[in-house]
């Protein structure tokens, strides 16, 4: 779930019970105002209306009882009580009408309107026999059962009044409680949208902090996050993670082209003093050489030792220079023409012309070369150079005699010849060191034959890997494009 979804839901969550809260304190509150519409608006103007209809009932029955029941009443108090007998009931038949007006409005609500509609129905039939009947004893009968239903009436309202009352005291106290309750679920919910946004958002801080180190060159940052979560945060924190580890890589390698920058410029100034050293060597010893052979003609038949050592010496410079000829193939600048060579037929001529070597030195050699021709873009004599070099170098490592084993194949646009040696082997620390320049195990050794090499077989486009196990053997492995 993204980031913008959880803080969302949450909002939400809080807005559903805050509207939930609201909605129930507004269903609580308005039942209580409706109970509090029926006490105010029935109960009490009915109670009113019924202690009227006491009061003016009483004052009825006792008119008639004065100025109509008595046996020796005059003509004035006749004329009086059917005065009485026309206007009061009247009078009293109105107010039961209005009773029924408001009870009829509040049919429905409950609460006991029904029952005291009935009451107030029989209220009114007693009533209406009451102000028809002409006996004495009949109208005190049916007066005390009006007196008794007008009592029940009103003790019933004065209840149901009292009762509603109490009703709504009590919701009012539930709603207090439940407000206090729903407004602590609507603050706790808050809180922890709070907290969860704030988890959620930890991270940026600390990332905003380190982008502002890594622009002022610190690289060395990272931020901590957790390997489950997969929200905007997490993935963001993640990714700048891998581009930090990509800029490091980066940075790493471009300290390493430097550092290998800084060697090919040092190795470029030794080769080009070396080349010049050689080639001033190169003329005195040419004319030592004519010297000699001079010295060898004029001498004749005569001194056979001074000509055996003057040839001695001539072989020497003749050594000498195949020497410089060798550092000046190797220092010399690679053409501008690109050649191709076939590298399998360079190869055998080196093996044919090391075989007696190998031979002499216990030296076993394994061929499995591909039957498909590999072309190297580079002068036959330089990478005659690369092949040479490993050669030697697997001859030294195998002081007591050995195997190398050559293979070449051609894979995925990409031709691969293999030297693998079961010689001394080497240490992680030296592996690396292979092939940089002036570094060597050897005590005659000058630690540029594999420099030379590499640079050749990355002049031809191609590269090389040296791997190696001490006591297992040392595998260079060189690598063309088809």
């Amino acid at each position: 779930m993204s980031i913008r979804s959880k803080v969302i839901g949450c909002y939400l969550a809080v807005l559903l019970v805050f509207a939930g809260a609201a909605v129930y304190n507004y269903t609580r509150l308005s039942r209580s105002n409706e109970r509090l519409v029926l006490v105010n608006q029935l109960f009490i103007p009915l109670s009113r209306l019924t202690v009227e209809l006491q009061a003016k009932t009483y004052t009825l029955a006792d008119d008639l009882r004065r100025f109509y029941f008595p046996a020796g009443r005059t003509s004035e108090q006749s004329t009086f009580s059917r005065v009485a007998r026309d206007l009061y009931p009247y009078i009293i038949l109105r107010k039961f009408s209005l009773g029924e007006q408001l009870l009829t409005k509040y049919q429905k609500s409950g609460h006991g309107v029904e029952e005291l509609s009935a009451l107030f129905q029989e209220a009114k039939t007693d009533f209406e026999k009451l102000s028809q009947t002409t006996e004495g004893k009949e109208f005190k009968k049916l007066y005390l059962n009006l007196r008794a239903r007008l009592k029940a009436l009103s003790e019933r309202l004065d209840r149901e009044a009292a009762n509603v009352t109490l009703a709504v005291q009590v919701e009012g106290r539930d709603n207090l409680i439940w407000n206090l309750v729903l407004s602590t679920l609507v603050v706790v919910f808050g809180i922890f949208t709070l907290i969860f946004s704030l988890k959620i958002l930890q991270p940026l801080p600390a990332l905003i902090g380190s982008i502002k180190k890594i622009a002022n060159g610190d690289l060395s940052q990272s931020l901590k996050v957790k390997a489950a979560p997969k929200d905007e945060v997490s993935m963001l924190a993640r990714e700048y993670n891998r581009m930090l580890n990509d800029l490091l890589e980066g940075d790493k390698k471009i300290q390493l082209q430097q550092k290998e920058l800084l060697q090919a410029e040092r190795l470029a100034a030794v080769g080009q003093l070396s080349a010049e050293v050689v080639h001033e060597i190169r003329n005195p010893l040419n004319s030592i050489s004519l010297n000699i052979d001079w010295l060898e003609s004029e001498m004749g038949h005569s001194g056979e030792e001074i000509k055996s050592t003057l040839r001695s010496v001539s072989r020497e410079i003749e050594r000498l220079n195949q020497i410089t000829e060798s550092y000046l193939v190797r220092a010399r600048v690679p053409s501008s023409r690109e050649d191709s060579v076939e590298a399998h037929e360079v190869l055998e001529e080196v093996l044919n012309f090391s075989k007696e070597e190998n031979k002499a030195k216990n030296i076993q050699v394994v061929t499995d070369l591909t039957s498909s021709g590999i072309y190297v873009k580079t002068s036959r004599s330089r990478l005659k150079q690369v092949f040479l070099n490993v050669l030697k170098n697997a001859r030294e490592a195998m002081p007591l005699g050995g195997t190398l084993t050559i293979r070449s194949r051609v894979e995925n646009n990409t031709s691969t010849i293999e030297f693998k040696d079961t010689g001394f082997g080497m240490n992680e620390s030296t592996r690396r060191n292979t092939f940089s320049p002036f570094f060597t195990t050897k005590r005659d050794g000058t630690g540029l034959g594999l420099v030379l090499t590499k640079n050749i077989v990355e002049e031809a486009h191609g590269s090389v890997r040296c791997d190696s196990q001490l006591g297992k053997g040392t595998t260079f492995e060189f690598q063309f494009p088809v």
